[in-house]
């Protein structure tokens, strides 16, 4: 695979995989079966030579444990994870990087440097209670089990701008665009960093958000993917359709691609750029 080939796959949830000639980068890895949806399996995440994860979210986290064990990746996370993986699962040191917001490491010829960004208002009781109301018992154990008992619920939340070999910038704000989103936060990242594709979460009425947050980017191409769709959709909440956020984002941004990614799609890095 050459340079101008490199591909980026949405494995479905928040998980994305990058791949160039020299390896392969994975976000927020996740496969198992969870209300009903299921995209990705093991496989998908065995070649990975680093995986970054964004925040201990179950949907974002809970996966890489497995992963780390059974590959020769390496996380590159918050301090929390790491000692999370470490303390929880037993992750040897050595497999970990914990990392400060703007430290800058290379692994794999990917240059990798966290951001913060701020996560909208969650509640797991008020997930709860919506699902046992809509007789969703079983997934909404589940969902609260791993959320309470699995995963570093609170640690920081990250975005990653990843700069690959031939130098194309990828930025994921993973789902950072909402009510909780700064703009002179994004307009400071936009100063630091050169974003040639945006990934982007699209969910609940944040379309302003993300048009917005992308225009300070100003990337080339928008990949805009849903992070909760299945279990919103379980859970009774209710998201702007994808044309809304396209159609905000083309007046944002008018000369650049803006993409949908349905789970297991696949982009050409140079189509992108």
């Amino acid at each position: 695979m050459s340079l101008t080939s490199a591909k980026i796959h949405y494995q479905g949830w928040s998980s994305f995989t990058v791949e160039t000639e020299n390896g392969k980068l994975a976000f927020d890895p996740m496969y198992r079966k969870i209300f009903g949806a299921q995209w990705a399996g093991p496989e998908d995440f065995r070649d990975a030579s680093v995986i970054c994860l964004t925040h201990g979210h179950y949907d974002h986290y809970v996966d890489a444990p497995r992963i780390l064990k059974e590959t020769d990746a390496v996380v590159v996370a918050s301090s929390g994870i790491c000692n999370h993986l470490s303390s929880k699962y037993g992750i040897k040191k050595e497999k970990l990087i914990p990392v400060e917001p703007f430290q800058e490491i290379t692994i794999s010829d990917f240059v990798i440097t966290p951001f913060e960004w701020g996560h909208r208002e969650v509640s797991i009781p008020k997930f709860i209670k919506e699902g046992l109301l809509r007789a969703e018992f079983l997934p909404t154990l589940q969902f609260a089990w791993l959320n309470l008992f699995k995963v570093p619920f609170n640690v920081p939340y990250y975005g990653f701008h990843v700069k690959l070999p031939d130098q194309t910038g990828v930025m994921n704000y993973c789902e950072g665009f909402s009510d909780h989103m700064k703009i002179d936060t994004v307009k400071a990242l936009a100063d630091r960093f050169k974003t040639d594709i945006l990934l982007a979460g699209m969910q609940l009425n944040f379309e302003d958000h993300v048009s917005r947050g992308a225009a300070a980017l100003s990337p080339k191409s928008v990949v805009l993917f849903h992070p909760h769709q299945v279990l919103f959709e379980r859970l009774g909440l209710k998201s702007s359709p994808p044309e809304k956020f396209v159609e905000k984002l083309n007046e944002a941004l008018p000369d650049a691609k803006v993409c949908t990614a349905a789970p297991k799609s696949s982009f050409e890095v140079s189509a992108l750029i």
